[in-house]
């Protein structure tokens, strides 16, 4: 009987042993968790570029983003995608497609950008550079003291009916409380610009729209 017992013993701790070995093992398969959301160069198709990713990180004080997800009232998406932002250029604004990237467990965007067609746009040598910085970029650019950036470049589109348009005019707007007290307007010029070449890409007017990779300084005012 001695003999059994010792043999009973001897096997649960062979079993116990197994399990440690199972579970560690187990444990040890198991990969790093994964950040959630995404990265600057992914989210709002991939449309920020190296420049832009970098400058949104400065905007926002983060590195992982997300977007709205779910269906627009027209149907379309509410992620942003170049050829849907592209598409619904000539719509109202409550229809088009818009890059919204929002820091993650966030209820309020860092900034918005939407594209229009437009048949016009100001004069950068005749706006008030008192509230207002003029880059020389596109048509027209500035950035706005409150915070924002609006920049029109030469694309000639056309609508659902005849109506053809030769400017698009790219506007950024910014959640102040969603802005990183250190960036800077410059920052915003360049997310709202790496966005503009993506879409003048896309569009296939990346010559006329004359968008430099990499952002100058405002002229002086």
């Amino acid at each position: 009987m001695k003999d059994f017992a010792s043999m009973g013993s001897t096997v649960r701790l062979a079993l116990s042993g197994a399990l440690v070995v199972t579970v560690v093992s187990g444990c040890s398969d198991a990969g790093p968790e994964q950040p959630k959301g995404l990265s600057p160069s992914q989210i709002c198709d991939g449309a920020l570029g190296p420049s832009g990713a970098s400058a949104l990180e400065r905007i926002s004080g983060a590195d992982r983003f997300t977007e709205l997800d779910g269906s627009h009232a027209n149907g379309d998406p509410n992620a942003f995608s170049l050829p849907l932002a592209a598409k619904r250029l000539h719509d109202d604004l409550s229809d088009r497609n818009q890059c919204q990237p929002y820091k993650v467990d966030s209820d309020f965007p860092v900034l918005t950008i939407d594209f229009e067609a437009r048949d016009s746009h100001s004069d950068p040598a005749k706006v008030s550079t008192d509230d207002l910085s003029v880059y020389p970029l596109g048509r027209f650019a500035v950035t706005h003291q409150g915070g924002g950036a609006t920049l029109v470049f030469s694309c000639p589109t056309q609508g659902g009916g005849e109506e053809s348009t030769p400017y698009v005019r790219a506007k950024l707007t910014v959640t102040r409380s969603q802005v990183a007290p250190d960036s800077t307007d410059k920052d915003q010029i360049a997310v709202l610009t790496a966005v503009s070449r993506a879409m003048a890409d896309e569009l296939g007017c990346a010559a006329q729209a004359k968008l430099p990779s990499k952002i100058p300084d405002a002229l002086p005012g």
